[in-house]
């Protein structure tokens, strides 16, 4: 993460120095995704995951608050912005980039229903089924799960709240309905969790449940996070898209017949 972050940093860095701009907020923001990996994946948290709700307070920062935090961050964006754009073996990342966000597969992988399908499916595969209790046996399978899920929520999240650039940009309706759905899904499999102390083997009935509670109402906020991010995100670009409209109308009439274009 420290990496991620110091080179996140030297992007911004190299940006400003060319006289480009970068708003803080975005910078902000990636810190704070990073500091939540940290925080989940370094101890005490990580020492304490044989503890159900430690492990899905864990769950909640890596696949859902720093997924969020992280597209907020808008990370292809400042990588198509900061790297050289000259041919040759130096503009190389940048274009090797560009032919990823152009490729068939990120199309598909950014598809609403895959996305939903990936985001869902992998919870209630890792809480419904002997998946779970497996991670503790496999530790290789341990963070090939964890991998998977935490690119899921980075999916699902740049889909919904991401400035980045990407194949075909939903619009907000469909946006809108996807959170629903996905929101649904975790409120469900939290449910289904707390009723049947799911998932087996995870720990007393009570601490299963405790860790049920918290994926219910953890999730719930950050999803209104999500809803909210989303909503912020197309009033900002309407905002922008009406007061390019009042400009455009008001060039027009300014330049129609029978009125004197200034000098």
């Amino acid at each position: 993460m420290s990496i991620a972050a110091l080179l996140y940093v030297l992007a911004r860095r190299r940006l400003v120095s060319r006289g480009g701009a970068w708003p803080a907020a975005r910078t902000w923001a990636a810190l704070g995704g990073m500091l939540c990996l940290a925080v989940a994946l370094t101890p005490p948290l990580a020492d304490r995951t044989g503890y159900f709700p430690a492990h899905v307070a864990q769950h909640l920062l890596t696949v859902m608050l720093a997924p969020l935090l992280l597209a907020l961050s808008a990370p292809v964006t400042l990588a198509l912005r900061s790297l050289p754009v000259v041919p040759g073996p130096t503009g190389a990342p940048r274009r090797l980039l560009l032919e990823f966000l152009h490729s068939p597969l990120l199309r598909v992988l950014t598809t609403p229903l895959v996305v939903a399908v990936l985001e869902v499916g992998s919870l209630y595969g890792l809480y419904l089924t002997p998946l779970f209790g497996a991670l503790h046996d496999h530790a290789w399978l341990h963070v090939l799960v964890h991998t998977h899920m935490f690119l899921s929520g980075c999916l699902l999240s740049w889909l919904l709240v991401s400035p980045d650039p990407m194949p075909h940009r939903p619009s907000v309706t469909v946006r809108v309905v996807l959170l629903i759905v996905v929101a649904g899904g975790h409120n469900i499999l939290a449910k289904l969790m707390y009723a049947r102390a799911l998932p087996a083997g995870a720990g007393p009935v009570e601490e299963v449940q405790l860790g049920a509670q918290w994926m219910y109402y953890g999730g719930d906020l950050i999803d209104v996070l999500l809803a909210v991010a989303l909503l912020a995100g197309w009033y900002r670009r309407s905002g922008r898209a009406l007061r390019h409209e009042r400009r455009r109308a008001a060039s027009l009439d300014r330049t129609a017949p029978g009125t004197i274009a200034p000098s």
